[in-house]
Order: structure tokens, then sequence, then C-alpha cells
């Protein structure tokens, strides 16, 4: 993906990074929406991929590679089963939407908002397939429901697609006529090395200390992890939210049970709680939550400001403070937020 980063022109960078920048601007808001299962999302920042359908394959998937780095970056998931689910199912999604919107020049056989629901469902196989894999395949039946949703949610993510359109269109022309995004300050090459160094170091720490937590078999030594990631996490800046760990626990400890293992502790209407079942539904709880505490950390890693992960941070910034400082409806903040002043 970096040769293909090099190769990209410069008005196909920007659009890169403007889209993947528009789906944190969604994905923050969905954030903010409390969810009682934590896989159960809207996706809006999905739109964002509906609007770059135009561009080239390895422009599209390289969006969709952004896309998915960013948000996870920013949601605190980055070292955590969670990425990598999010990875293959955003990856599996982008593939589907591009052959279909290809096919679609030839025959006109689905709308936009067709791409978006076959593209939604996708991901919801993907998805499930996946995380059954980790938490057992007492998660399947959650698949009904969460193709349902998904269907929903792809027709809200088409709509907003083609509502923002012509917003999205004059932005990034705009920018590609004025030049790059200016940067505040220009970084010697010695800083620039230190930064390098800090970001691969803190990159081996995080994912060593990640991956050792599924290698732990001990209830009390994997509360100790968890405490210790905490911490870590309240060193690096990032607040400690519990609702999102109770709703990761509540959905954890539920798929976990539907597998009865080991001997019968208690029934609740009718359905028995075995011991292996629930110890098991734990310690999965439990380094899911380490995980997710330490990819909280990844908040210190800084991009390159010239890089494509560094530009789209850039601009997601700059849509923020547009939207904040902008007086009026929510569609109004919005519309304002996505043609901002880059200078």
């Amino acid at each position: 993906m970096q040769s293909v980063n090099k190769k990209l022109n410069f008005e196909t960078r920007q659009k890169i990074a403007y889209l993947a920048a528009l789906t944190l601007m969604f994905s923050y808001a969905e954030l903010l929406i409390p969810r009682i299962f934590p896989y159960f999302r809207l996706g809006l920042g999905n739109a964002a991929l509906l609007m770059g359908l135009e561009l080239s394959f390895p422009a599209f998937m390289l969006l969709g590679v952004v896309k998915t780095v960013c948000a996870n970056l920013m949601a605190g998931t980055l070292f955590s089963p969670f990425f990598l689910v999010s990875f293959a199912q955003s990856i599996a999604s982008v593939l589907v939407m591009f052959c279909l919107s290809r096919m679609i020049r030839q025959r006109r056989i689905l709308s936009l908002y067709g791409i978006s629901v076959l593209g939604s469902a996708v991901s919801a196989v993907v998805q499930i397939s996946l995380t059954s894999l980790y938490l057992g395949q007492g998660t399947w039946s959650l698949l009904g429901p969460m193709l349902i949703f998904n269907v929903i949610s792809g027709v809200i993510t088409a709509w907003l697609a083609v509502v923002l359109e012509n917003a999205v269109g004059e932005s990034v022309g705009a920018n590609a006529e004025d030049g790059e995004l200016k940067t505040s300050t220009v970084d010697s090459a010695d800083s620039n090395n230190e930064r390098k160094v800090f970001n691969i170091v803190l990159l081996i720490v995080l994912i060593t200390a990640s991956a050792s937590v599924f290698f732990i078999k001990n209830t009390y030594v994997l509360c100790g992890f968890l405490l210790i990631a905490f911490v870590s996490q309240k060193l690096s800046g990032r607040k400690i939210l519990l609702l999102p760990h109770i709703s990761l626990w509540l959905f954890v400890l539920i798929t976990s049970v539907l597998v009865p293992n080991g001997h019968v502790l208690f029934k609740v209407l009718g359905f028995s709680i075995t011991h292996g079942a629930l110890v098991s539904g734990i310690q999965k709880a439990l380094r899911l939550s380490t995980v997710t505490a330490f990819s909280q950390c990844a908040v210190c890693i800084q991009p390159g400001e010239k890089s494509l992960l560094g530009l789209t941070l850039k601009y997601y910034k700059l849509m923020v403070v547009s939207f904040v400082n902008t007086s009026g409806s929510i569609f109004t903040k919005l519309r304002t937020a996505l043609v901002f002043n880059k200078n």
C-alpha cells in the first residue's frame, strides 16, 4: 500500500485523505451513541466509501485501509481483535462495493442504495464469521438480527452519501486548486527521526503487551493486566469510559454461555449456566477489555504531517473545528464542516 501511496497523484491523494477524514467525523459521532451490543453500529462512515466509488481500484482499496486504521486509532482498538475483524470486514465490503459499481456501469442493475445494502450485508457475515472464531458458535445467533440492522443502516448510509456528495465535491475541488494543507511547523530532521523512533518503540511495546494477554490462562493475572492497561491508558491522556466495557462484557458473556461447558451452576429461565462457559466468558471479556485499554495508548503515536495518515488526521481536526464554530442546525454545521477553510 505504501508503494501505491507514492504513485498517487496530488488530487487523488487529497480526495482519499478527505474522505477518510469524513469517516472519522461520523465514527466519532457514533461513539457518542450508547450501544447495548458493541457490534451493532450504523456505520455512517461508509457513506464516504460510497462517495469514493469513482476512484481507481488501488486508490479505493487504500481509502478502505486508511479509513479502518484511522477509525480504530481514534476508537482505541488498533491492537485488539476488533481491529482485525474491522479490517477484514472493511476490505471485503470495499471489494464487493467496487465490483458492483463497475458492473453497474455496464448494466444498471443496482442503485447506490443496493450497493450500500449488499456491502453492509457482506460486512455483517464477515464480522460474525471472524468473531465466532474467538467467542464461539453462539455468536451466529446474532447473524439474523445483524443482517436486518445492516440493511437499514445501508439505506441510511446511501441516503447520507447522496445528500453530502455535492458538498464533498466542492471541498475536494477547492483543496486541490489551492494546494496542500499548510503545516504549522517545519520539523527538523532530528525531530522527525526522534518521532519515528518513539513511534516504533511504542508500537512494539503495545503490540507485545496486547499479544501476551492472549497467552494468559489465570483469571487473577488477567485482572492485574487489565489494571495495568487502565493505568497506562490514563497516563496517555485518554479518559476511561466504563460504558463500552460494560456493553462488551454483556455481549461476550451472553454469547459464551450460549454454548454449555462443564457442570451446571444455576438456571435462568430454564437455560443452564455452566461453570466452564462462565469462566471462559469472563476470561475472554478480560482479554478484550485489556487490549482495548492498551490500544487507547496508541493516541500517543503521531504520524508525519505529510503522510497520508497525517493528512487525514489534519483534515479531521479542521472539520471538527469548523463544525464546533458554526451556528445553526446540525445539517448546517455539517455542510459547513465539509467545506472547511484549510488555512
